[in-house]
């Protein structure tokens, strides 16, 4: 029948894009899907270096990179674009280098998540100091 051979050729399909962009794409699309089904709490996955480090909630760094917002447009655009471009890169200049694709992701994830915590730090010291807030020394 019909269903059969195009549920065959879905899941060929979905074996042939490369290891690391498949992994990637479905852990975001799940992660999403698991928001908005209500399995899981958005607060749960987001960014938070208090409570990664007071209590060991550790999935935070990676959830933070895996959950798009609401499913709608801008989340089918965002993952179409996550998927193209991934599997160019993975394709492309890292072909037969898998480990070094996974490293080129660790290391955007390091350096967005230590720029943001400086950013943060930054926009912190001019908000307080143009605001002329001083800090009292008893």
């Amino acid at each position: 029948p019909f269903y059969q051979t195009m549920a065959l050729s879905f899941t060929q399909e979905y074996f042939h894009i490369p290891a690391v962009t498949r992994a990637y794409t479905t852990a975001c699309v799940l992660t999403t899907a698991a928001v908005q089904l209500e399995v899981v709490a958005p607060f749960q996955l987001y960014f938070n270096p208090d409570l990664i480090i007071r209590r060991y909630q550790i999935w935070r760094l990676i959830t933070s990179f895996l959950f798009f917002g609401s499913l709608g447009f801008s989340f089918v655009f965002n993952i179409i674009f996550l998927y193209r471009y991934c599997r160019m890169l993975e394709e492309g200049c890292f072909r037969g280098r898998r480990a070094d694709f996974v490293f080129l992701f660790l290391f955007g994830g390091i350096v967005m998540t230590v720029s943001f915590k400086t950013f943060r730090l930054v926009c912190n010291y001019f908000r307080f100091s143009l605001n002329g807030y001083r800090v009292r020394k008893n």
